[in-house]
């Protein structure tokens, strides 16, 4: 229990952070179009954003295998080898992915969804385009600090950038207790980037620079420590993940696509639902 408490903390920590901003974004209101609108649209570029990020994210998530084996069997530096190539895999792939959130809005339509809503969705997804990297490498960090049996730094970490989330998204939608008037719908999706942006660097400057928790199974940066076997080893076992994990997101994303056929209004009833179940339905799918 004094590893899977911090892990569940953690991960629901983390899928707070957008339901916050769905929260945030359900209360606008007097524009172009009313906080339903605006939930509906966030709710289906957020779906579109994960799941062009799914196949990279299994890079990081191997780590928890890889690492503890590492460790478990006598080579604790080869836990920083497996690191270092999380860290380049992840960010390689998730650079086409980057691309599609500039093509949201067509992939909408194409859908079956109506003009004003894919265009919404679209321009959510663009302003979300500066977080995966950063977020990518902090989900590389923290699997490997995690199977070395340090998960609270990431649980501290995760609960301290919900309430900075939550008070960056009431600054830049909402304007805060300024006369500025904030950045309304797409303010959402700037507090969400400058908050993992954030988190990422906290979370290093922490774990790498103050306290150098990687010291003891980082071998340092050279590319001798990449040989075409290990290399080749890392993708066997990342590759099937990638997989699986893109059917999750299929399956995962159907409904949403099949009640575009019901309206906005199903869309944003249905936003609201998965808002509120997805830290602890995803926490404990994830953490079982």
């Amino acid at each position: 229990s004094s590893l899977a408490l911090p892990l569940m903390a953690a991960f629901f920590c983390r899928m707070a952070m957008t339901s916050t901003d769905a929260a945030f974004v359900g209360h606008l209101g007097g524009g172009a179009s009313d906080g339903g609108t605006y939930l509906a649209a966030a709710a289906l570029a957020d779906s579109c954003v994960w799941f062009l990020l799914t196949p990279a994210l299994a890079f990081s998530r191997v780590l928890n295998a890889l690492v503890a084996q590492a460790v478990g069997s006598g080579h604790p530096k080869m836990a920083g080898v497996w690191l270092q190539q999380s860290a380049f895999w992840t960010t390689l792939s998730m650079l086409p992915c980057l691309v599609g959130f500039f093509h949201v809005e067509a992939a909408l339509l194409a859908l079956g969804f109506s003009r004003d809503l894919s265009a919404l969705a679209g321009t959510y997804a663009k302003y979300n385009v500066f977080w995966p990297i950063p977020n990518g490498l902090y989900e590389c960090m923290r699997f490997y600090f995690q199977a070395q049996g340090l998960p609270n730094p990431a649980m501290y970490n995760s609960a301290a950038f919900v309430l900075i989330n939550a008070l960056l998204n009431y600054a830049l939608v909402f304007g805060g207790p300024t006369r500025w008037p904030g950045l309304g719908f797409v303010g959402a999706a700037v507090s969400l980037s400058v908050s993992r942006t954030l988190q990422s660097a906290a979370y290093f400057t922490y774990m790498f620079l103050l306290t150098r928790r990687h010291a003891p199974t980082c071998p340092g940066l050279s590319p001798r420590h990449h040989t075409r076997a290990r290399t080749i080893e890392f993708l066997r076992q990342a590759l099937p993940g990638m997989g699986t994990a893109l059917f999750q997101a299929v399956v995962s994303n159907a409904a949403t696509v099949l009640l575009g056929s019901l309206g906005t209004r199903a869309v944003a009833a249905s936003s609201l639902l998965t808002a509120a179940t997805n830290p602890v339905g995803w926490t404990l799918a994830q953490t079982a």
